[in-house]
């Protein structure tokens, strides 16, 4: 049986430990509100993409990055995060990162964050790295990947760009989501494709394809900003429920602790008192004799 100071010295350990989870939950709270508010995702921006690639004939502006290149490897990106109680959100997007690989031998493997890449790299795989995405992500984040993907692709070192990344769902719930960046296919907030024109001629300077390269990469940079958003909101929310369960944990550990104390110092009392009243016994039966 554990000694009775033991049990106290540990009770009081779990009851600091638990204040601290508490303090980290709220914490987690507060910046999971902070960047809810903080929605970058303008409808808006879609509906304008939309009614400015409908002024175009898309067929007679064939972009490159319009363009599929099946006999190309594959770019497949992957968002780790390197916070905190998040080891299982990261092995769910690296084992997705590596079932979407098509061929084992020739597709390039990205990714952001040192966890994720220190888990690339205990399986011996190589692979460009990123680093992590920061807790107030700016711009230059997301265009320096934007940049390393459309080079790539225009450079043909691969042929189609696919992003895995946790996705935000709520408080409660993420998924790990695979989509496909390059090469780009125009469809509107619903999944229907965007007509090639509306039928009318224009004249656009300074040509149709560099137009189409432009909006393309306007249209990147708005959805790795999105994508880069719904990471952040998943990992407070993954980390967020990682904490309540281990606050759980501890409080039946510090129940049990609890009980086993009371437990401890009820057997001691009944100890106690039994030998006061032997004691009290004995002596009375002594001075009856005496």
């Amino acid at each position: 049986m554990i000694p009775a100071a033991k049990l106290k010295e540990r009770i009081g350990f779990y009851d600091n430990l638990g204040n601290i989870i508490n303090v980290l939950k709220i914490s987690t709270s507060m910046q999971l509100r902070h960047f809810q508010a903080k929605i970058p995702t303008d409808k808006v921006f879609l509906e304008e993409l939309k009614n400015s690639m409908a002024l175009i004939n898309v067929k007679n502006a064939p972009h490159p990055l319009l363009i599929f290149k099946p006999d190309l490897p594959c770019c497949i990106v992957g968002i780790t995060s390197d916070e905190g109680f998040l080891g299982e959100l990261n092995t769910l997007v690296v084992n997705a990162l590596l079932d979407t690989r098509k061929s084992l031998e020739r597709d390039q493997l990205v990714i952001l964050g040192e966890r994720g890449a220190d888990y690339l790299r205990d399986l011996g795989l190589k692979f460009k790295a990123f680093k992590a995405i920061s807790d107030d992500f700016k711009q230059d984040e997301i265009e320096r990947l934007k940049n390393y993907l459309i080079s790539g692709y225009l450079e043909d070192k691969f042929g189609e760009v696919v992003m895995v990344y946790p996705q935000f769902i709520s408080v409660t719930t993420y998924k790990v989501k695979t989509t496909r960046l390059l090469p780009f296919v125009f469809e509107d907030s619903q999944g229907e494709t965007i007509p090639d024109s509306l039928g009318e001629e224009f004249l656009i300077e300074p040509s149709p394809v560099e137009i189409v390269g432009g909006l393309i990469k306007l249209w990147l940079s708005f959805v790795l900003s999105d994508i880069f958003w719904s990471s952040k909101l998943s990992e407070f929310a993954a980390r967020l429920m990682h904490l309540d369960s281990s606050e759980q944990r501890l409080k039946k550990v510090n129940r049990r602790l609890r009980l086993e104390y009371f437990r401890f110092m009820h057997i001691l009392s009944d100890r106690t008192i039994r030998e006061v009243s032997a004691s009290r016994f004995v002596r009375k039966r002594y001075e009856k004799r005496s």
